[in-house]
């Protein structure tokens, strides 16, 4: 079984608490601005994390 990072797990679970933050009735980015921002920086840090080199990880 192949290992995932803590880095990789933060990023995956901000991306999933900002899809269950979501409200999918309205999705005007006033209302829901924790969900975009927390799935976004979620994405940022898992594209990130998943194109490093093998020298900079752990």
């Amino acid at each position: 079984m192949k290992k995932i990072s803590l880095i990789k797990l933060a990023g995956i679970l901000l991306v999933t608490f900002g899809i269950t933050d979501l409200d999918f009735d309205n999705l005007l980015i006033s209302t829901n601005y924790k969900a975009y921002i927390s799935m976004i920086i979620g994405l940022i840090i898992v594209i990130i994390s998943f194109f490093m080199p093998q020298k900079l990880k752990d």
